[in-house]
């Protein structure tokens, strides 16, 4: 089976995109993201889509300028739609972080895609990437949530992120490249291994693969796919538990403490989660840190005492309830 007959199927089975879906498909012009365009251009009468290519320009290497040619040289040739964004403003460091960079791409993608009306951004994560962020979060500290690593779609605002190529390796792409004679940018700051991701890439995973286990790629990328099946499953009795319980206003969540101690120590996570989430939008600043003081407060802190966590969120715990509020606002008990 040909790699672009593979994708097709994954983007079937997973319902990736829906028929006259359009997707905005991001390109670097690197060598995944080539082949992702060139996969997917293959595949649009197939799955009835339209596609429309999205290219950010860092400004930050001196061959930016080539690469974002490149890309409109590539649309242009595809007969397919062009938009490119760029970074506004100056730079207090040369050195940006890779979280910092990917904000401003997926600024400027959601930004396409809603100008455009899209109902998905395809991206073009492979297994290799979904490998080496399940490391990195090992090495930093993750529980399960941070292990699924990079999900191959996440429904983002009424726009679904998806990442079609996620259970494809590396290998396979250059070799689709080769076979379709396509050319690619290459990105110089790749082998800089001061950014994290590359340290990882190039420096660690290298090494354990040669001296502990041939196989760590796909050890890694299942413990993702585990930890992404079981995190669903107790997401899902949270929402059901939390749904039946919370008092939710636009700026407090209430859970009534009796029911919240009966449950089980990991759905009490899930529930702090959620309600988190419905006041800040963004699960990803909390931390095993945050659980553990939220728990500090229910067993040896007073009525009364409250926990400030990120997102200007306060964790009250009243007579007979805990509250997340926003600290902006006073909580009434």
């Amino acid at each position: 089976m040909d790699l672009a007959t593979k994708v097709f199927y994954i983007m079937i089975k997973d319902q990736l995109t829906n028929i006259a879906d359009t997707v905005v498909v991001g390109v670097s012009g690197g060598a995944d993201s080539t082949a992702l365009l060139h996969i997917l251009y293959q595949l649009r009468h197939r799955l009835g889509v339209k596609l429309h290519v999205a290219h950010f320009n860092h400004g930050l290497r001196f061959q930016a300028g080539a690469d974002e040619a490149f890309v409109k040289d590539l649309a242009t040739r595809l007969n397919l739609p062009f938009s490119v964004g760029h970074r506004r403003g100056r730079l207090k460091s040369c050195l940006i972080s890779e979280d910092q960079a990917r904000q401003w791409r997926f600024d400027f993608f959601f930004k396409v895609a809603r100008h455009v009306k899209a109902q998905a951004i395809a991206l073009a994560h492979t297994e290799n990437d979904l490998a080496e962020t399940v490391l990195m979060r090992l090495l930093r500290g993750a529980g399960l949530l941070g292990l699924r690593g990079i999900a191959s779609e996440h429904q983002m605002a009424q726009i679904k992120l998806i990442r079609p190529l996620l259970s494809i390796g590396r290998r396979d792409i250059e070799r689709y490249l080769k076979t379709h004679r396509l050319t690619y940018r290459s990105d110089a700051t790749n082998a800089q291994t001061h950014y994290f991701r590359n340290k990882i890439r190039l420096k660690l995973l290298p090494l354990l693969v040669k001296e502990y286990n041939p196989n760590l790629a796909h050890i890694l990328v299942d413990l993702a796919h585990t930890a992404q099946i079981d995190y669903d499953y107790l997401l899902q009795q949270a929402r059901r538990c939390f749904e039946k319980t919370v008092v939710v206003s636009k700026r407090k969540v209430t859970m009534k403490l009796k029911i919240f101690l009966r449950q089980h120590p990991s759905m009490q996570r899930m529930l702090l989660r959620l309600a988190f989430e419905r006041l800040v939008k963004d699960i990803n600043q909390l931390s095993f840190a945050h659980m553990q003081e939220v728990e500090d407060l229910l067993e040896r802190r007073p009525a009364g005492s409250v926990v400030h966590w990120p997102g200007s969120v306060g964790v009250l715990k009243s007579k007979d309830a805990l509250i997340l509020y926003m600290t902006r606002s006073k909580p009434l008990i």
